[in-house]
């Protein structure tokens, strides 16, 4: 199922001088990961920001993973040397 890219808000350069001049006392916290940083404010909201090259990296690195781990060893050995030649 596909699902739509959340829409994001764009903060004009004039926003951004007024929110340098106000003190943020530690808010938002920010909790940042590989792929997803997560802001959450004082008043409990939160904010998602994706890095989807990242997340697409990741997805394909593991179903690589998933695939080389149900093949029989032998055949993972091969599939490994002919990565390692490719390279």
């Amino acid at each position: 199922m596909a699902t739509r890219k959340k829409k994001t808000d764009i903060i004009e350069s004039a926003d951004i001088a007024e929110m340098t001049n106000v003190p943020a006392n530690g808010w938002p916290k920010i909790s940042q990961g590989t792929h997803l940083t997560v802001k959450t404010f004082e008043d409990g909201r939160t904010e998602l920001i994706w890095d989807d090259e990242q997340l697409l990296i990741e997805v394909k690195e593991a179903i690589e993973s998933a695939e080389l781990a149900s093949l029989k060893p032998a055949v993972r050995a091969k599939v490994a040397t002919r990565k390692k030649k490719g390279e």
